[in-house]
């Protein structure tokens, strides 16, 4: 038996038949994965380095659990950085530091768009000894990254599976580049899991548009509905929606018919974040604030990222 090149199973062939399937016909399985590497992040060589990549537009609610488990030389990638509203790197950067990981550089990357892959790559040759670690949640385009560094510096032609749903890699994937070896390794799960959205969702995120922020200045009770999966209930407050710019986003003076199975109120009493996992975030000022929704989101109040 083999390691599938692309998601890391063992397969009998070069590609198991799911990744195969995800490449030539765009299907995707839907598995069932466990949190096991999260809980064997501590077994990795103390002198191995670490690339955290962190989804600047999904930071998880429970980011805070990976800095005990990781104790190796971090660099930390924060990815998907243009397709951020503001260019502000030092913010992005600093929003980080309370996590006291042993960060020897954080950097703002797209491998789509190429952004500051050549530093990423010098970063690592300069700092590894053996082996690179790229670890983070689902989602967070560790393969992609992966990806863009084999298509860059090598000549190796194979490439790991990705797609716009969670979990593709299923086990570790070894890959030599240069004098080093690149690991990519199973998202970390969290609550969160993209697959509880519906397709039409799914395939909108998929496209990766730009954050185009959303301003209401909100007098009386208002009702704002993000797609068909989120319903704002708010009154008498400023608020600013990032939303990826294919999302569409309705502003009513009046309620409307909503199909909810969960209802959160938050009392703000600061500036803050609501996020909503993998579609983005709300930033509101001191208020009472209600939303409904359709799916099955855990919803989270952070200090603002912007």
């Amino acid at each position: 038996m083999n390691k599938c090149v692309g998601c890391g199973v063992l397969t009998s062939n070069n590609l198991c038949e799911r990744c195969f399937r995800i490449r030539n016909y765009n299907e995707y399985k839907k598995v069932d994965v466990n949190n096991n590497f999260l809980n064997n992040l501590d077994k990795i060589s103390s002198d191995d380095l670490v690339v955290l990549v962190v989804d600047l537009l999904n930071i998880p609610k429970n980011f805070e659990t990976i800095k005990n488990r990781i104790k190796n030389k971090v660099i930390l990638a924060l990815n998907k950085f243009d397709l951020m509203p503001t260019n502000n790197i030092d913010r992005y950067k600093s929003y980080f530091d309370k996590y006291n990981l042993n960060i020897i550089d954080t950097m703002c990357v797209s491998s789509k768009n190429n952004y500051n892959i050549d530093e990423l790559y010098e970063c690592i040759r300069n700092n590894v000894t053996n082996k690179v670690y790229f670890i983070g949640y689902t989602n967070s385009g560790k393969s992609s990254l992966i990806n863009k560094l084999i298509y860059n510096y090598s000549s190796i032609d194979t490439s790991i599976t990705t797609s716009y749903l969670a979990n593709t890699t299923l086990d570790l994937i070894e890959i030599k580049l240069d004098t080093f070896t690149l690991v990519d390794t199973p998202g970390i799960v969290t609550d969160n899991n993209l697959n509880n959205l519906g397709d039409n969702i799914l395939k909108k995120l998929s496209k990766s548009k730009i954050i185009k922020p959303i301003s209401y200045q909100v007098k009386g009770m208002q009702y704002i509905f993000i797609e068909d999966i989120i319903k704002i209930s708010v009154s008498d407050n400023d608020i600013i929606i990032y939303v990826p710019s294919n999302i569409c986003v309705d502003r009513y003076y009046k309620d409307k018919c909503f199909t909810s199975i969960k209802s959160i109120s938050f009392n703000i009493n600061k500036t803050s974040d609501i996020v909503i996992p993998n579609i983005g975030f709300i930033k509101v000022k001191s208020s009472k604030i209600n939303i409904e929704l359709n799916s099955d989101i855990d919803i989270y109040v952070r200090e603002p990222l912007i």
